[in-house]
């Protein structure tokens, strides 16, 4: 005799599942009790974690949290970790520092790049990361354009813009220095 499909659900343990489905707002809470639902009508784990994206093991997981503590057991814990307190701050501030000219606060490039904005952050007192910058620009929802120090096609063509690339690169150094002592 092969093993059995899915888990044994009551009529009274259904109906509490559809409420809850009803009721949740977190895709993830809802995603559980749907993949509880499934196993219920006798679908395999494979199966269900297929249809919903997941690993057996978390069909397995919803399965044995329900049963422990019901619909209860669905719900998503708290993050752990420390709040992001910096990153909420530059997300009011970055926005309104981004519509400004870089060249107005002395940097020679026309275009914002994630180490100036987080000078300009420093200054304002949030000590944020080049990369919790790009964090929060992802969040939302900013592209920067990433500068590329060339000029394209034939040297003959563009040979000024390559004096002015390399005199910027030279000039770009030497703030650099200044503006860290």
């Amino acid at each position: 005799m092969g093993r059995k499909v899915g888990i044994a659900l009551p009529n009274v343990q259904r109906e509490r599942l559809a409420r809850f489905m009803n009721e949740v707002k977190d895709k993830r809470e809802y995603r559980a009790a749907l993949g509880v639902l499934l196993r219920g009508d006798g679908k395999s784990a494979r199966e269900v974690g297929r249809q919903l994206g997941v690993t057996m093991k978390q069909v397995f997981e919803w399965c044995h949290d329900f049963r422990a503590r019901g619909t209860d057991g669905l719900r998503m814990k708290k993050q752990t970790g420390r709040p992001a307190i910096e990153g909420n701050k530059a997300k009011r501030v970055i926005p309104e520092l981004l519509k400004k000219d870089p060249q107005a606060f002395g940097y020679l490039k026309g275009r914002w790049v994630l180490r100036d904005i987080s000078r300009e952050l420093k200054k304002e007192g949030i000590d944020l990361h080049y990369t919790g910058v790009h964090r929060v620009l992802r969040d939302l929802g900013i592209v920067l354009k990433s500068p590329k120090l060339r000029a394209p096609g034939s040297i003959r063509k563009n040979y000024r813009k390559r004096a002015e690339i390399r005199r910027y690169k030279r000039v770009a150094s030497a703030l650099l220095k200044k503006g860290s002592q």
